[in-house]
C-alpha cells in the first residue's frame, strides 16, 4: 500500500504525497486512525498523477498521526465495445488499474512466510512449556513436594495433639479448637 504519515502541529494543513493514483478519490486521509470524510479533505494531483498535495480543511492538533494512503476502488473504468476497436492506451491504462487495485487490496494480506515463522516460534514455546510443566510433574518435584510434606506433617502432628492430649479424650469446652475426639 502507498502510504506517507505526517505528525500535526495544529497549523499545517496542506501535505505533500509522492505516489501513483488514477483519480482523486483513490487518496484518501486518517488523523489518529480515523478516516476523514471526502468533504473534510481535497486532493490536489499534478499532471502525472504520481503525487500532489492534500489539503485538510481543519488543521490537525498538535501531536495528530496523519496518513495520505491510496486505496484503489475495483471497478471498471473503460466499457469496452464489441464493434469498437480497442485503444491500446486504454488497455494498458485498464491493466494497470486493475493491477493497481488488486496490489493494494493484497497490501493487506498476511504475508504467509512471516506468518509461518511467527506460528513456529510460538508452537516451539508452548511444546517447550508443556515439556517443562510435565516433567516438574512427572516424579520429580511433585513427587519430592508430597513426600516432603508428608514428612513434615508425621513429625507435626503428633507434637500438635499432644500438646492438647491424646487423640481420644475428649476436648475440654476452654479448647473448642483442640482435635478432639476424632
Amino acid at each position: 500500500m502507498y502510504k506517507i504519515s505526517y505528525i500535526g502541529d495544529g497549523e499545517t494543513n496542506e501535505f505533500l504525497f509522492a505516489f501513483p493514483f488514477f483519480q482523486a478519490a483513490d487518496i484518501h486521509v486518517s488523523i489518529d486512525d480515523k478516516l476523514l470524510g471526502d468533504d473534510q479533505y481535497a486532493v490536489y494531483p499534478n499532471d502525472e498523477f504520481n503525487g500532489g498535495n492534500v489539503v485538510i480543511l481543519n488543521a490537525p492538533g498538535k501531536g495528530a498521526h496523519i496518513d495520505i494512503f491510496r486505496k484503489i476502488a475495483l471497478s471498471r473504468v473503460v466499457d469496452y465495445q464489441p464493434t469498437a476497436k480497442i485503444d491500446p492506451e486504454h488497455l494498458n491504462a485498464d491493466f494497470n488499474f486493475l493491477l493497481n487495485a488488486l496490489l493494494d487490496l493484497r497490501s493487506v494480506d498476511v504475508d504467509l512466510t512471516e506468518w509461518a515463522n511467527t506460528h513456529d516460534n510460538i508452537k516451539h514455546f508452548l511444546d517447550y512449556t508443556v515439556n517443562l510443566i510435565e516433567d516438574k510433574l512427572s516424579g520429580g518435584g511433585v513427587l519430592g513436594l508430597y513426600n516432603n510434606l508428608l514428612q513434615v506433617l508425621e513429625n507435626a502432628l503428633p507434637e500438635l495433639i499432644n500438646d492438647y492430649g491424646s487423640i481420644t479424650d475428649p476436648a475440654p469446652n476452654e479448647n473448642r479448637d483442640d482435635y478432639g475426639v476424632l
